[in-house]
């Protein structure tokens, strides 16, 4: 039995369950995986399953979905379309339900060795996959409705702060959304539902930290992240970090952090700060593992 971390029934728009629930019965009648990534997937759980309330609102929905090939990925665009509430977009990905927007992203056995799928038939759209195959496994369940029932998958907050990372160096620098979302997560996980770990299984860290509970709770998704990780991911989040933090860096990912919420740039050290405390947390379980 699948285990619902929230029962969100009657909190979410309906335009937003109606798509999904049209889309969860065409993709399980043609056995295709999936779960909700990005900014909706972060306000079900933050919003709606924390009362934390983000900056920036988000109507759009995006997908990952777990597919072998192009033709798979295929038959459910036309699937989808053949429904009568799906519209083709300019975008490839990108489906529309009435006013909602859906990214369709295709992750597992469709990508090449290193991770990464170039949309066909031009091929010159190239997207790195990394950490969703992850994300997908360790992602949590939420019920958007119970009349009739609909449980959807979500990357939990440690997956979406992997694709999150990920996603800000490969499209750098038209992706200062996503510094935004990872600050967020990174300055709200002590808040998201991880206060009694800290003062308990993970105490030794709280009191490393001087029990300052916000730079506990960054270590804390660091260490979150790295143990979803494969290898190839460690390696990825880990050389996005040692690049954004260490001494000679342009500091990119702080300036994109400080400049996308309006922060004053007397906040720089304190945002490096918080990247140095994340990148401690990620490396700190991986030493331990070697050891």
């Amino acid at each position: 039995m699948t285990s619902i971390l929230f029962n969100l029934s009657g909190k979410i728009e309906k335009p937003a369950v109606d798509a999904l629930h049209t889309l969860k019965k065409v993709a399980d009648s043609l056995s295709i995986p999936f779960f909700v990534v990005g900014a909706f997937s972060r306000d079900l759980i933050l919003k709606h399953g924390y009362g934390i309330e983000p900056r920036r609102k988000t109507g759009d929905i995006d997908l990952g979905v777990e597919v072998a090939n192009w033709e798979q990925f295929k038959k459910l665009k036309e699937s989808l379309i053949t429904t009568g509430q799906f519209f083709l977009t300019s975008e490839k990905q990108r489906l529309r339900c009435g006013t909602i927007l859906i990214d369709i992203l295709p992750f597992g056995p469709i990508t090449d060795e290193d991770k990464k799928i170039s949309w066909p038939p031009e091929h010159d759209v190239i997207m790195s996959m990394v950490g969703f195959e992850e994300a997908y496994e360790y992602s949590i369940t939420v019920r958007l409705s119970s009349d009739p029932d609909l449980d959807i998958k979500l990357a939990s907050l440690p997956g979406l702060a992997i694709m999150k990372l990920i996603s800000w160096k490969e499209k750098y620098p038209n992706r200062k959304r996503d510094a935004e979302d990872l600050l967020l997560i990174m300055n709200k996980y002590e808040g998201a539902g991880n206060s009694e770990r800290l003062y308990e299984e993970d105490l030794s860290l709280l009191q490393e930290e001087g029990f300052d509970t916000k730079l506990a709770g960054i270590r804390l998704l660091g260490r979150d992240m790295t143990k979803i990780s494969n290898p190839e991911t460690f390696r990825t989040i880990k050389g996005i970090l040692d690049a954004e933090t260490e001494e000679m860096s342009r500091y990119k990912l702080v300036t994109d952090m400080i400049r996308e919420t309006g922060m004053s740039d007397t906040r720089f050290d304190e945002i490096l700060l918080q990247l140095e405390k994340l990148k401690q947390g990620i490396v700190g379980v991986r030493e331990k593992k070697l050891k």
